[in-house]
């Protein structure tokens, strides 16, 4: 191959990689973009079921120290929710759902709910940046029943 036919190779070979670059970059940025949100809502959802279970088992152990906890939010709030925080996940105590005292089963048992909603109580918006515009709409939750002492 002559010299001008080698800086003609070269010159194709420069076009084709800018040309794959300008097709795969954006598919990989995306991609990734994809697999971190993906992992954050996983690293929520289990947090969330960390919080849930935290609950479940202080309200447990409080029926046994006071019964009249059970039904009454301001005695839960205070000796359970507002205890139970994580950061930017978990904010404030109104994102935890009504307890369900289950006092007639057997075992008598406890459910609690705890929610994650982009945006509300200081929390992050996820995801973000929200090109869909999914924000709004994103809820996450977790739930979890205990047995009561």
């Amino acid at each position: 191959m002559n010299r001008i036919g080698r800086k003609r190779a070269r010159g194709v070979s420069i076009a084709e990689a800018a040309a794959s670059l300008t097709l795969l970059l954006p598919l990989m940025m995306t991609i990734l973009f994809v697999v971190l949100e993906a992992s954050y809502a996983y690293l929520i959802k289990t947090s969330l079921n960390e919080a849930a279970r935290e609950a479940g088992r202080d309200l447990s152990v409080a029926y046994g120290q006071d019964a009249s906890i059970a039904g009454n939010r301001t005695l839960e709030d205070a000796q359970v929710f507002d205890t139970i925080r994580i950061t930017n996940m978990v904010n404030n105590s109104a994102q935890f759902s009504e307890p369900v005292w289950n006092t007639s089963s057997s075992p008598p048992t406890v459910t609690v709910g705890v929610t994650y909603t982009s945006g509300q109580y200081g929390l992050p918006t996820f995801p973000n940046p929200d090109p869909l515009g999914l924000s709004g709409q994103l809820t996450i939750s977790a739930s979890s029943t205990y047995r009561l002492e």
